[in-house]
């Protein structure tokens, strides 16, 4: 669990937000949309790859080899064999914690196992090894940011907004996409700005079916977010495959 009401872990926190490890300046010809799920429920894999597959795009799914299989948050998790279909199909399978722990409550050396252990897993499930990484809770700290930041291409955190001009390879921002605190018409004024200004935008969800959870989204809402970004002519890509167009770098 995350006690919010800590004043030193929440200093840590915005602190880990405001100070780039390691800054980059994004220059893309043309705006870019990530869809990601992080954990990731099995609804996940049901409906939202469906569908970003008939729009001939692919998805990032952020993979904790310890949660497959079970349940967290009262959802179903995709298991192993779900994550390889997924690998198969050209979905990405980004970097997690095995054990979805929250960064900032573990030991240094429990923190790199656990993250080497659960790219182990992943590099088994799709023959290569995670590029990406999304902190678990969307919970970062300094101390992990600096023991994560130079394992992976790009890392991805909870922060609102558009990612352009000088971005934070080790904090990528990124916007939810909930049914229960998003709304339709403040996403496409978002992808209007993104049309607009450019840049990359980074959704993400954690469920995927019609009766979402707090954190989660309905098909629906998932299709008619398609829908917004196919009307803009908007390129759709994998955070994997941006950061390689990008030309950023990491060691998983």
């Amino acid at each position: 669990m995350i006690d919010w009401s800590d004043p030193l872990a929440g200093a840590s926190r915005r602190l880990a937000r405001a100070v780039p490890f390691r800054p980059f300046w994004l220059a893309l010809e043309r705006p870019v949309v990530s869809f990601s799920f992080d954990d990731f429920p099995l609804s996940a894999a049901e409906h939202a790859a469906p569908l970003l597959e008939a729009n001939g795009a692919r998805g990032t799914f952020y993979f904790a080899h310890r949660l497959a299989g079970g349940f967290e948050n009262g959802q179903f998790i995709a298991g192993h064999g779900v994550a390889a279909n997924l690998a198969a199909n050209r979905h990405e399978l980004g970097g997690h914690t095995s054990d979805h722990l929250n960064v900032q409550r573990v030991a240094p050396d429990h923190l790199i196992a656990d993250v080497a252990a659960n790219a182990s897993a992943i590099a088994a499930l799709s023959g290569l090894a995670p590029t990406s990484f999304a902190y678990p809770f969307g919970v970062v700290s300094l101390n992990a940011k600096r023991l994560l930041a130079s394992r992976f291409a790009g890392l991805r955190g909870i922060q609102p907004g558009i990612n352009r001009g000088w971005i934070d390879l080790a904090h990528l921002r990124a916007q939810e996409l909930y049914d229960s605190s998003s709304d339709l018409a403040g996403i496409a004024h978002l992808l209007d700005r993104l049309q607009q200004k450019g840049g990359w935008l980074i959704f993400y969800t954690h469920d995927v079916r019609p009766d979402p959870s707090a954190i989660g989204c309905s098909p629906a809402r998932f299709a008619a977010v398609l829908d917004l970004v196919r009307r803009r002519d908007l390129s759709i890509e994998t955070v994997a495959a941006t950061l390689r167009r990008i030309g950023a770098a990491g060691a998983a």
